[in-house]
């Protein structure tokens, strides 16, 4: 599987569209309007198909932008938790513990609290 188009020219992609406008995009991403520009250009480049039906008035998607878009949308959205997923696996200790202790201290001590632990995370 090839993916040819960058996150961000899509985050820009979207903003266009949600925004009706380079313009309005360009403001809402704090960006300067010819990014916008060259990343919607750069996608619809790759993609060999027109995204937006331009005039010197607004911006709409095409049919085939729309369906895009909303792909693309949900395409991000995966990766953003997929992402966070990984961001909060890697913040909780993980791997086996192994601890040298005297047999009651481990039944009566430590047991306890394994158990309730590993009732949490079942």
């Amino acid at each position: 599987m090839t993916i040819i188009s960058r996150s961000e020219d899509l985050t820009i992609l979207i903003a266009v569209a949600d925004s009706g406008g380079f313009s309005a995009a360009a403001q809402q991403l704090n960006i300067q309007v010819a990014k916008v520009s060259r990343a919607v250009a750069r996608v619809e480049e790759q993609l060999n198909t027109s995204i937006f039906n331009r005039t010197t008035r607004r911006v709409e998607l095409t049919e085939e932008g729309r369906i895009f878009i909303e792909k693309a949308r949900e395409g991000l959205e995966k990766l953003s938790e997929a992402e966070e997923w990984l961001k909060v696996r890697h913040q909780k200790p993980a791997g086996r513990l192994r601890i040298d202790s005297a047999s009651p201290f481990v039944l009566h001590q430590l047991t306890p609290h394994i158990k309730s632990v590993h009732s949490i995370t079942s």
